[in-house]
């Protein structure tokens, strides 16, 4: 029987526990934890009572609890029981101390994670590894040695060599940093810029299951020919020339098998690599690394989903076919055939840019000149007028054809500025033209920001200095040793803005990077070719353009709807503060400070700080009450007032618990948090 009562009292006590002590605390009382806790507790409750009443020699009368025990019996038995609780209190907080809530879960977790893990800290090893095989681990400590003597191009070199090395992720990591070039140094960005992933093509095998999985045919049943060796093969695609059934001749680019895999792995070590830099490293907080490597995995995730490329190309398609140009296309995308790994378009006569001399030996001056300015003028209103702009058009991303025609390919790389950006970008490269350093300084400061205590003249005075120094003759000097004078002029900008302390938008960035791409790809087309001549002999006709009456009328309409409710509230406004200023209840707000956030605080310490000092109160208490023995006796040995001072001991046990669980509770939020929100 006594058996029996003692698995009641044990479940009875899992189910108060579960109900009561979850209510107390709310720390540490997990379902499972709760439950063995309070089980194994409530076990031990009767056989405990049963020895108190050998030691006080109480008479149980019976073997049902509650029912025939003597009036001491009942008493007894509720101390005990209640004490159990307020000992499984503390055994739940002490197990919480040691081993906090979810730490099972967090350990299975972690078990599942090793393999990750594993192959993380193998990949971690190759790239260090590659860092000293490059000589660049010195330049990764929290100070570089004041007694390295190394020029920054040949770190620059030897940075770009390793991300080649290291594999798609990391080559795609070096060209996104090329084009914050307000962010790093001028070597660097060239360097990077240049950078491409000597990858050797993959058998038609191997990318055949990939093209087969996204068509839901085989090649044979789509195409008339497919020619398995690719036209052209990179890091991360390469492409097949075809013959659709129909006849149309047509390119495949199809993404290379496991490629997501590989960079999903290797996002996640460069961005753990960027946080530990970030950490140990002073040139990486200077440049805020952890924000430029979390916009570049942006990036890339946009990348390698084709989809987005297909938009972008058939939007621009159809921006260039409302202003029709007999020079420059971009090819039609057969979307019934692509996807997010695999895009089919139309295949562009000629040969790129990069490797057309041939082509271009066999072209007149004047059709060279033409091609150049077609060129720079489908650019212009991409940049200027729709505001979405082909950001990477180095000589490889540019077609040219026998003909003197133009094909634009690959615009998985765009930018896009809004149109106030648009604006004050062309209001620049006409202040150039013009040689206003007001009308340049005034664009710069809109794209930019004006940098508190800055001197406004100064900087007028600077860049005025800058575009005298590309200006004229200057300018045709220096873009036969280095570029163009455009390029040269972004530049010097882009040095400026940086040691003025700046933040350039990466739109912007972008946009500059283009420029200055686009600038090359002209002078190839056309050695005489000049961007700044363009945007003289041009300017005017893509600001008139950029000015269409009917979107400023729109804008006007809606800036005006927008500012009408605020205009006609503002005698109201100006009427509620001329009543605060007569009564002196004006709050301007100069303290800076949640009174409500104070006044909870203030209210959380007080609370806290009474139960405390109640809390103690009731300890002692109750421990002098337990050490005077004297009163009537409840049974043998056991007094009333030492009866009752062991309630009252108990009452500040269970308060200090309910006083402690809060600060546990604290630490495991703080042991979640992320570091920087600790």
């Amino acid at each position: 029987m006594d058996i029996f009562w003692t698995i009641v009292l044990g479940l009875a006590n899992a189910l108060i526990v579960g109900v009561f002590v979850r209510r107390l605390i709310s720390v540490g009382t997990g379902a499972l934890r709760n439950t063995v806790v309070s089980v194994v507790m409530g076990l031990s409750i009767w056989p405990v009572t049963l020895q108190a009443f050998d030691m006080l020699q109480i008479v149980q009368r019976g073997t049902v609890p509650f029912l025939g025990m003597s009036f001491p019996a009942v008493m007894v038995f509720l101390l005990i029981f209640s004490w159990f609780i307020a000992i499984q209190l503390y055994v739940m907080l002490a197990i919480e101390l040691v081993l906090p809530s979810g730490s099972f879960s967090q350990a299975a977790r972690t078990a599942a994670r090793l393999p990750t893990w594993y192959r993380r800290v193998r990949r971690i090893g190759e790239i260090q590894n590659l860092l000293i095989r490059f000589g660049l681990r010195q330049y990764l400590r929290p100070r570089i040695p004041t007694t390295l003597r190394v020029s920054m191009r040949e770190v620059a070199h030897a940075a770009a060599q390793a991300l080649a090395a290291a594999g798609v992720t990391f080559v795609k990591l070096g060209q996104f940093v090329a084009t914050r070039a307000d962010m790093i140094p001028a070597e660097f960005v060239e360097e990077f810029s240049a950078l491409q992933s000597d990858v050797p093509p993959v058998p038609l095998s191997v990318v055949r299951p990939e093209l087969e999985r996204a068509w839901g045919r085989t090649i044979e049943d789509v195409c008339r020919e497919f020619d398995e060796k690719p036209l052209a093969a990179a890091s991360v695609a390469q492409v097949h020339r075809a013959v659709l059934h129909s006849g149309k001749e047509v390119v495949v680019k199809v993404q290379r098998p496991n490629l997501r895999r590989q960079v999903r792995a290797d996002s996640d070590i460069i961005m753990v690599l960027a946080e530990r830099f970030e950490r140990t490293a002073s040139w990486a907080r200077g440049i805020g690394l952890t924000t430029i490597v979390r916009g570049f995995l942006d990036s890339l995730a946009e990348e390698l989903d084709y989809r987005g490329e297909i938009r972008q190309t058939r939007a621009m398609r159809e921006d260039l076919e409302s202003r029709p140009t007999a020079l420059v296309r971009i090819p039609v995308v057969h979307e019934e055939l692509s996807g997010r790994q695999v895009i089919v378009m139309e295949r562009m006569p000629g040969r790129p840019l990069a490797r057309g001399e041939e082509v271009l030996g066999g072209l007149s001056t004047i059709a060279r000149r033409e091609m150049a300015e077609q060129l720079f003028l489908v650019v212009a209103r991409q940049m200027l007028e729709s505001g979405v702009f082909h950001s990477d058009l180095h000589a490889g991303n540019i077609m040219i054809s026998d003909s003197a025609r133009i094909g634009l390919i690959d615009f998985g790389a765009v930018g896009r500025l809004d149109s106030r950006d648009r604006h004050d970008v062309l209001q620049l490269l006409l202040a150039f033209e013009q040689q206003n350093s007001l009308a340049a300084t005034n664009a710069v400061i809109d794209l930019f920001g004006v940098q508190s205590g800055m001197d406004l003249r100064n900087v007028q005075r600077e860049i005025g200095q800058i575009m005298l120094k590309y200006d004229g003759g200057v300018a045709s000097a220096t873009a036969g040793t280095d570029g163009g004078a455009a390029s040269g002029f972004f530049r010097e900008l882009l040095s400026f803005i940086l040691d003025h302390g700046f933040t350039m938008p990466s739109a912007v960035a972008q946009a500059f990077r283009a420029i200055t791409t686009l600038e090359d790809s002209l002078r190839r087309l056309d050695p005489t070719a000049d961007l700044l001549g363009l945007v003289r002999s041009h300017g005017r006709m893509l600001l008139a353009e950029s000015r269409n009456m009917r979107d400023s009328l729109r804008s006007a309409m809606l800036y005006a709807n927008s500012t009408g409710p605020v205009i006609a509230n503002f005698p109201v406004e100006l009427s509620r503060v001329v009543k605060h200023l007569q009564d002196g209840t004006l709050d301007i707000g100069t303290s800076g400070l949640n009174i409500d956030l104070i006044r909870t605080l203030v209210r959380t310490v007080v609370d806290q700080l009474v139960q405390v000092v109640l809390a103690t109160a009731l300890v002692l208490a109750g421990v002098i009450m337990m050490a005077f023995d004297f009163g009537p006796p409840l049974a043998e040995g056991l007094t009333i007032f030492t009866y009752f001072g062991a309630w009252v001991l108990l009452g500040g046990m269970v308060l200090a618990a309910i006083v402690l669980a809060p600060a546990l509770r604290d630490r495991r939020a703080d042991a979640l948090a992320p570091p920087d929100q600790r």
